[in-house]
């Protein structure tokens, strides 16, 4: 069935100051045009937002090449020779740097950095020190030193908190709340980043932990070789219980040159603990060169992505989540990308969409009782079957993923344009329900909107209704929120870097509070 209204299109013109250039949506990656890059960025394990970016660079004159994890970071370079790790959503991907009076911290991901300039000391025990440290945002830092007796010596935490106001609303806004409904003091909701020295060689300082005091931040611990081991999520809320993902990596080479294999040195699996139950949700195999060839998740047994390069290490064909197939071709001097799709299923956006009946109706009406169960949907699956990823129905990447849904109410699916200008799927309701919609004049709203979609298809089993996403794709729903506003929504604005943030403290909202079952009951 087509989708017969005018899509309602939010707002695509943004108030916060732009980024220089334009931001294109371009196949299954973005391209920024001010510095001339590329970039595709996958999500491999939804919890704990353990990804990974392939990013081709304009030189200005000449073919565009890779971009290369730095050299003197081992944690970043662990995926091979063509893709930089962004577990935590990319939110360890920081360098601190010190000099006289000032430390800088920089965002890798985006090349912004922030100075704090120093503005106190106090003297501690035996060599310590507290000394605060402040940007001209507002932003603070402050350095810890402190003698450690286990070891003898001095150690040092350095803490970061980003100064944006996530508690003062405009009329007719939200502010965050807590479960018991009362607003979240503004210094809980700040981001807030810990770094300390690891051990290994080159730049050892590394994000140990992030988040905020309202939503409990991450935690995150090293290997010898100073590569990321653990990621630890705390217990939020009723029912997200703690979690921690293992990295695994190889310790002996097992790929030929035929067949692609394990790479020493380079990330074999990531596992997912949760009480007592330990499952492998993403393998990697690679050729004999470290090139990523392919990422499977063993335990739903499905393919996630496989790729090809050109003779540059450029991504020459990808497949990337729900199959789509992409064959990328790049200029002779510029890192803009051609994408053409090649399997023919990738739904244009923007079009008109197919699905569930109910979609011919307007807003707020019921679907016909026959498009019921008896009763609550409780099978893990979708229907349709190949709509199983919650991307496939915010996103519209497969025909017939969309439906209306039960999200405080019965809402039918309208194509929204975030502010990069890249389509998603969204109902309208509130936007963004307890936050606000428009964090320092960055326009969430699309997002948001998106967001609701997601998890009203979610409430669909709940309520019964045929056409739905099952009850365990709540954090994959969430997943794909944060990656809007990280990969399609903050790149539009100049401070990239604290709009990144911000949405990582968005993400950790809906993970902590969100639940598909409130819009379902009330409806």
């Amino acid at each position: 069935m087509l989708l017969p209204q005018s899509p309602a299109v939010a707002e695509t013109t943004p108030s916060a100051p732009l980024a220089d250039g334009t931001v294109t949506s371009i196949g299954p990656g973005l391209y920024e045009s001010a510095i001339d890059t590329y970039t595709v960025t996958e999500n491999d394990v939804p919890v704990g937002l353990m990804g990974r970016s392939h990013a081709v660079n304009g030189q200005g004159s000449g073919a565009a090449g890779v971009q290369q994890a730095p050299s003197a970071r081992a944690d970043l370079d662990v995926f091979g020779t063509a893709w930089e790790a962004e577990f935590l959503g990319g939110q360890l991907n920081r360098t601190l740097a010190s000099s006289s009076g000032a430390i800088t911290v920089r965002d890798l991901a985006s090349g912004a950095s922030t100075r704090y300039d120093l503005t106190d000391s106090i003297a501690g025990p035996n060599g310590g020190s507290v000394s605060t440290y402040r940007a001209v945002d507002g932003s603070k830092l402050v350095e810890s030193i402190v003698f450690d007796d286990l070891s003898g010596s001095l150690k040092t935490t350095v803490t970061e908190t980003v100064e944006v106001d996530l508690a003062t609303s405009t009329t007719g806004d939200d502010v965050p709340v807590d479960a018991s409904g009362a607003p979240i003091p503004a210094a809980d909701l700040k981001p807030t980043y810990v770094y300390k020295q690891v051990s290994g060689s080159g730049d050892t300082w590394r994000v140990t932990s992030v988040g905020n005091h309202a939503y409990k931040p991450s935690t995150v611990t090293y290997d010898a070789q100073g590569r990321v081991s653990q990621v630890k999520e705390p217990a939020r809320g009723t029912d997200a219980p703690a979690q921690t993902l293992k990295v695994n990596y190889s310790t002996a080479t097992t790929a030929t040159s035929s067949v692609p294999g394990e790479v020493s040195g380079l990330v074999k699996d990531i596992a997912l603990t949760v009480g007592t139950t330990t499952q492998t949700l993403a393998r990697y195999s690679y050729d004999t060169a470290g090139l990523l060839k392919k990422a499977e998740n063993p335990a739903a047994g499905d393919e996630l992505n496989a790729y090809t390069y050109d003779g540059l290490n450029r991504l020459d064909t990808a497949t990337t989540d729900g199959g789509a197939k992409w064959d990328l071709n790049f200029g002779a001097e510029t890192a803009q990308a051609t994408a053409t799709e090649t399997t023919g299923t990738v739904p244009v956006a923007g079009t008109a969409m197919a699905g569930a009946p109910s979609i011919q109706q307007q807003d707020g009406v019921v679907p016909a009782a026959s498009d019921f169960e008896s009763g609550e949907i409780n099978e893990p699956s979708a229907k349709p079957s190949w709509c199983n990823n919650a991307y496939e129905w915010m996103w519209y990447t497969a025909s017939g993923c969309a439906t209306k849904v039960a999200h405080y109410g019965w809402r039918n699916p309208y194509w929204k344009v975030t502010p990069t200008g890249h389509y998603v799927v969204g109902v309208n309701h509130d936007h963004c329900t307890s936050a606000k919609d428009k964090p320092n004049n960055w326009n969430f709203v699309p997002a948001c909107d998106m967001h609701d979609y997601g998890y009203g298809t979610i409430g669909n089993a709940y309520k019964g209704y045929k056409w739905y996403l099952d009850k365990g794709k709540g954090v994959q729903a969430d997943v794909t929120f944060y990656n809007t506003l990280y990969s399609y929504t903050c790149p539009r604005y100049s401070n990239k870097k604290s709009c990144r943030a911000t949405a990582y403290t968005y993400y950790l909202a809906v993970f902590y509070f969100g639940r598909p079952k409130n819009g379902a009951n009330a409806t």
